[in-house]
């Protein structure tokens, strides 16, 4: 029923109708002198009575930041199921001699793990001890010397640079790491400044971990601020980046995270760089495929698996996707479907299974360009994440999708919304945050014990996005003590 009264709205985009109870909080919210200008596109329905109980242009299509990732989300949980696991393979490509000495290669197998050594999953300190493993894997095989090379490969999900609209202002930061066949430590290097007095140039002291080829040249200096105001500016595969911005000054050490370059080269050379701390000797170094993909033709029929490392359960990685709207996971959940239907985990084969999900869920055309939702040529409507949300609800996995959303003025990204107000603990809904949008999506438990699917959306607003943020809480608010009317 909702579906078909969605459908109505979509034909009438500025649809209001005097018996709706909430038409006078929306009416005031996008009629706001503070927000003149604002694009907005608002949709909330009651999924026990299917009955549309607030819109406003809720077929007109915006991007909508991290309110994306329930569709990246909730396709993962679709195509591969709450238990599926990632895998990394670890294979010796070769004959062994005597003495100790392996005559061949040692591969890394890419298969889109975007948990390995992430702090998520890891105790602080403690990332990196897969790789200790690993060696003592090959030195349980009684291997003291390895004649080839340490090789990564993944290619099985492709080399693409970067979803379609990602920026270059955001490419270099964490937020903005891209995902790849092979994933560690979030895909983060971790930059420690030293800054003086203000206006004084900041001083790079180490990147952790190490990368040789990483070239920052730094545009920042200090400032009397308390918190990060810099923007790292790089994209995939190029090494050279440059900071801009500010940091506090007469700091000793101030962490600022960035995006590595190249994850599968760097996990090579670290593999690399600890067998040898080991004591194992490797003569041919490091090498990756997207660098040197002859290599590919070197495997033999010798080849073994040593070992293979299973990632998280896909339930976790749902969890922390959206709990704390971790963009990398949620193009690595992109990447994965598109390998799972398509062999391949590219972008583009990942948007192909979304756009036949989206005909299943019955949510028309979709502009969808991403997993996380960090691209503004993204465009989904607030009636298409309603319906969305409602298909979701009698799903198997519905109940891991729900428990992945935080809960507003407790939880997650959404852990000031509503805070003492009528809507905390009410509201399960992902947000979303990006320079001039602003959004949620999700869930209302309403006083009349029916449960409400809603999103709103907002665009182009001139005011800070906690502004925004606060002009929606009466709304939100009144979505949690709605009662139907008579």
């Amino acid at each position: 029923m909702a579906f078909k009264l969605i459908l109505i709205f979509l034909t009438f985009p500025l649809y209001f109708i005097a018996q709706y109870p909430l038409e006078s909080t929306i009416s005031q919210l996008v009629h706001d002198a503070q927000l003149k200008g604002s694009k907005w596109s608002i949709c909330a329905v009651d999924l026990n009575t299917g009955d549309t109980i607030a819109a406003y242009n809720p077929g007109h299509q915006l991007p909508g930041a991290s309110i994306t990732k329930l569709v990246s989300s909730t396709a993962a949980l679709q195509i591969l199921g709450p238990s599926f696991q990632a895998q990394t393979q670890l294979l010796l490509d070769g004959v062994f001699l005597p003495n100790g000495v392996f005559d061949g290669d040692v591969w890394v197998i890419g298969g889109g793990d975007v948990a390995l050594g992430s702090r998520y999953f890891n105790p602080t300190g403690q990332e990196f001890n897969f790789l200790s493993n690993w060696v003592g894997l090959i030195q349980q095989k009684g291997i003291k010397y390895i004649t080839g090379q340490i090789i990564t490969d993944a290619s099985a999900y492709g080399y693409d640079k970067c979803p379609l609209g990602w920026e270059e202002v955001d490419m270099g930061n964490y937020y903005g790491c891209g995902s790849y066949g092979l994933n560690f430590f979030d895909n983060t290097l971790k930059l420690t400044f030293q800054t003086s007095a203000p206006k004084s140039p900041l001083v790079l002291k180490s990147c952790f971990p190490y990368d040789p080829n990483y070239r920052l040249e730094i545009n920042a200096s200090a400032d009397l601020i308390s918190s990060d105001a810099t923007f790292i500016y790089g994209e995939p595969y190029n090494y050279q980046r440059v900071i801009k911005g500010r940091l506090p000054a007469n700091r000793n050490a101030f962490e600022v995270k960035g995006s590595m370059p190249d994850p599968e080269q760097l996990l090579a050379l670290l593999f690399y760089q600890e067998l040898q701390k080991m004591g194992v000797r490797v003569d041919g170094g490091s090498a990756s495929i997207r660098l040197q993909p002859e290599l590919l033709n070197r495997r033999t029929e010798n080849i073994i698996l040593l070992h293979t490392e299973v990632g998280p359960k896909l339930e976790e990685i749902v969890f922390w996707t959206n709990q704390r709207s971790v963009n990398l996971f949620a193009e690595g959940l992109l990447q994965q479907i598109g390998a799972k239907e398509y062999g391949v985990g590219t972008n583009e084969n990942g948007k192909r299974v979304l756009d036949s999900l989206f005909s299943i869920w019955q949510l028309g055309s979709c502009g969808i360009v991403d997993g996380s939702g960090l691209s503004k040529s993204n465009r989904m409507s607030a009636a298409q994440f309603v319906q969305l949300l409602e298909q979701q609800t009698a799903k198997s996995y519905f109940s891991t999708f729900y428990k992945s959303l935080p809960i507003a003025g407790q939880t997650g990204t959404v852990k000031t919304l509503c805070k003492g107000q009528a809507g905390e603990g009410k509201i399960h809904a992902k947000s979303g945050s990006m320079k001039g949008i602003k959004s949620y999506a999700g869930y209302v438990d309403a006083s009349n014990g029916h449960r409400i699917a809603f999103a709103i959306i907002a665009n182009d607003f001139q005011i800070s996005g906690v502004g925004v943020s606060k002009k929606m809480e009466p709304f939100l608010n009144q979505l949690a003590t709605y009662r139907a009317q008579p």
